[in-house]
C-alpha cells in the first residue's frame, strides 16, 4: 500500500473518531517488523495467503496486548496464529484469527440487515454497529 493513501485514511479516521494515527509504508516483511515495535494492537488485513509478519517479529514484543489477523488462507497474515484463534492468549497477547471473529462479523452482518426490515430508512455507520456488536458479543 501506498503512503499517500494511509495518510489520506488516517486524516480521515482522526476527523470521524479524534484519534491519532500514524500513517507508514511499510514495503517488506522487515519494516513491517520494526512498525510494529511500539505497537499496542496489531491487526492484519493483507492479501490472500500473503505473511505479512512472521512470529519472530511479534513474539517477544512486551507492547503487543492483542493481534487480529484477518486472513483465512494459508500462509496467514501473521505467522504463529491460527485461522481458529478467538480470543486465545498466546507469548503473553490475545490472539483472534479470520474464523476466530468471523463468526461474531457474520452474526453482526445478518442483525444489520434484520435490522433493515424494521425500518429501511435506517443508516449503518461505524458508531451504529460497533454499539450493535457490543450488545451481541
Amino acid at each position: 500500500r501506498k503512503l499517500e493513501q494511509a495518510v489520506k485514511a488516517c486524516d480521515a479516521m482522526k476527523v470521524r473518531f479524534g484519534i491519532d494515527l500514524t500513517p507508514v509504508e511499510a514495503a517488506d516483511n522487515n519494516a513491517r517488523g520494526k512498525v510494529i515495535a511500539d505497537a499496542n494492537i496489531v491487526l492484519a488485513t493483507g492479501a490472500a495467503g500473503i505473511e505479512l509478519l512472521t512470529e519472530e517479529q511479534w513474539r517477544h514484543n512486551t507492547n503487543i496486548e492483542l493481534i487480529a489477523d484477518a486472513n483465512a488462507t494459508p500462509p496467514l497474515g501473521i505467522g504463529g496464529t491460527d485461522m481458529m484463534d478467538k480470543g486465545i492468549e498466546r507469548h503473553g497477547k490475545i490472539i483472534w484469527g479470520a474464523i476466530g471473529f468471523g463468526a461474531l462479523k457474520l452474526a453482526l452482518h445478518r442483525a444489520c440487515i434484520a435490522k433493515l426490515f424494521e425500518a429501511n430508512t435506517q443508516v449503518f455507520d461505524a458508531e451504529n454497529i460497533y454499539a450493535l456488536a457490543k450488545e451481541m458479543a
